[in-house]
């Protein structure tokens, strides 16, 4: 007997060490899965609030209010709905979407004595519209891989929420019942749910960075500024990659078209409560519905989550004074400036798009006029028989410095005007074979995921898929960065020598300092580029965009 007991007591460790990885949270327990070419856990496909479906469509997102035994996460989630269900998304689209995921070095958190990771939660783009958490882009393991070969082990997160009409539709309607910008409460809730309980994952609930891209940029100004500057105590850094604003976002003329048509649709607009009859709208009859409606969803002002234009709060110092890490990329406009700009006629279009007033067309076509040099990307020149128009350039730096430069430096301005850490940088690294969009929007996420495969990106669109040296000693600066700064909250404990030192932006003498990323030429450089036409943009942000 005793024999037998020594050899089944020597065999533990190895049948311990097969058992999928588990957590215990505060309504159940969950299984994830062992990936052992990471050595890390995968928790995936957590709900962090109640199905937003039946009576809870179209209503603020419900804490979870049931318990369980124990439940599978090595699968993720159904993605929440875009605009129908595109073809070429790998993952079923539904209205059940509210899940997270988790990755996390193995075995993080498994005894008392280990050390609770800091935590960087994710929150993807999509222009509020589309993309999803699952999207291979968005991989977590090579971030969380590269923290702990540095020293710095971090857990990684991210989240679906809801987006277009079901996450950012906007009406009356929507504003009298207290249920606009339910994408943003979905997300405050995710983050409400990492607060409870990522410690059960090993994770540090006070030390929670939130970061974004793209509209996940805006998400976490929007969270930066959220309720006047409120401090929930959810996070203590935020990260927002080419963030952007919604515009006129006290204007509900357009979103009340796109509603009131919706409702018509489907047959609610002769009912006394429109949202109750929405809720009873089948699904796809639904998602039919506003899949052909055009116009565009984002967050607006609803006396709540968003009280005031994100200008004035941050004006006002209404927001959370954490320390940031923010910055763009150098020709971000490419993706949407289109390419037939070729006339003034065409830029003063453009301008006015934006549903600005003539006096206002005539000072920015004056700001940035068709000068080679001034226009973006710097180093494209257009030719006469080439594949864009002759004032191509001229749009970009235009729409560039309308969407993103100059969200960036009201930002940067008012971080140091309050005496808040803010770490400023511009993304120059055009590794694509299309010369005419330079480093386009979205080029830095291959460097900060540090995806060295090219895992989510279509055949030859890989930044990082046999790059020259240069360019993966860029990326692996640039992933280094960020998780220095979720551990650390500040970027410089990279471990790469002979790189400049970034500093916290300071405005005091009407301009701070840039960390330029670059594969050849890295280092700090002043922020004066493009100066006056964004000082100016961010003079009118009130009153013109509405942001």
């Amino acid at each position: 007997m005793a024999l037998l007991l020594k050899i089944l007591l020597a065999a533990l460790p190895a049948v311990v060490a097969g058992l999928p990885p588990t957590a215990t949270v505060k309504n159940g327990t969950y299984e994830g899965k062992y990936v052992a070419s990471y050595d890390q856990d995968l928790f995936l496909g957590i709900p962090f609030a109640r199905p937003p479906v039946g009576e809870l469509r179209f209503q603020n997102p419900q804490s979870l209010n049931s318990t369980f035994g124990t439940r599978n996460a090595t699968e993720y989630a159904d993605s929440c709905v875009g605009y129908g269900n595109s073809p070429a998304w790998p993952y079923t689209l539904s209205e059940d979407c509210l899940t997270l995921n988790i990755v996390r070095p193995a075995k993080s958190g498994q005894t008392k004595d280990d050390e609770l990771l800091p935590v960087g939660f994710f929150t993807h783009g999509g222009g509020w519209t589309m993309d999803y958490s699952a999207n291979g882009v968005y991989n977590l393991s090579f971030i969380v891989e590269e923290s702990v070969k540095i020293g710095k082990p971090l857990i990684a997160v991210s989240a679906d929420y809801r987006m277009s009409f079901w996450g950012f539709m906007a009406s009356q309607d929507i504003l009298d019942a207290g249920v606009a910008n339910l994408g943003l409460k979905d997300q405050r809730l995710a983050m409400q749910w990492i607060n409870e309980n990522i410690e059960a994952f090993g994770g540090d609930p006070a030390k929670v960075t939130i970061w974004g891209e793209s509209a996940g940029g805006g998400n976490v100004g929007y969270h930066a500024t959220a309720y006047g500057g409120r401090d929930d105590g959810l996070f203590r850094g935020i990260i927002a990659e080419s963030g952007a604003d919604g515009s006129h976002m006290k204007n509900l003329t357009e979103p009340q078209q796109i509603y009131d048509t919706i409702v018509s649709t489907v047959g609610c607009d002769g009912s006394s409560d429109k949202l109750a009859c929405l809720r009873t709208v089948p699904f796809e009859k639904l998602n039919a519905t506003i899949t052909e409606i055009s116009g565009s969803f984002y967050p607006i002002v609803d006396g709540d989550i968003i009280p005031d234009l994100p200008s004035a709060l941050l004006d006002a110092g209404k927001f959370t004074k954490k320390p940031i890490l923010l910055g763009t990329n150098a020709d971000e406009a490419t993706m949407f400036a289109g390419t037939g700009a070729n006339t003034d006629e065409d830029i003063a279009s453009l301008i006015q798009s934006s549903a600005l007033d003539a006096n206002t067309t005539e000072l920015l076509m004056a700001l940035y006029p068709d000068i080679d040099s001034l226009g973006l990307p710097a180093n494209y020149h257009v030719q006469p028989d080439g594949p864009v128009g002759k004032q191509f350039k001229r749009s970009v730096a235009l729409l560039t410095d309308q969407m993103f430069l100059s969200w960036r430096r009201l930002r940067t301005d008012a971080w140091s005007k309050y005496g808040s850490p803010a770490y400023s940088y511009l993304f120059e690294s055009p590794t694509l074979s299309t010369a005419y969009k330079g480093t386009s929007h979205f080029t830095e996420i291959g460097y900060v995921f540090y995806n060295r495969i090219g895992l989510g990106y279509a055949a030859g669109q890989s930044p990082l898929t046999n790059a020259t040296q240069d360019v993966l000693d860029l990326a692996k600066l640039t992933t280094r960065m960020w998780i220095s700064f979720i551990t650390d909250l500040d970027p410089n404990n990279h471990g790469v020598s002979g790189v400049d030192h970034w500093p916290v932006y300071n405005a005091t003498g009407g301009y701070g300092e840039n960390f330029y990323l670059h594969p050849t030429d890295s280092g700090v450089r002043p922020d004066t580029f493009r100066l006056a036409g964004t000082t100016f943009m961010n003079s009118i942000a009130k009153e013109q965009y509405g942001r």
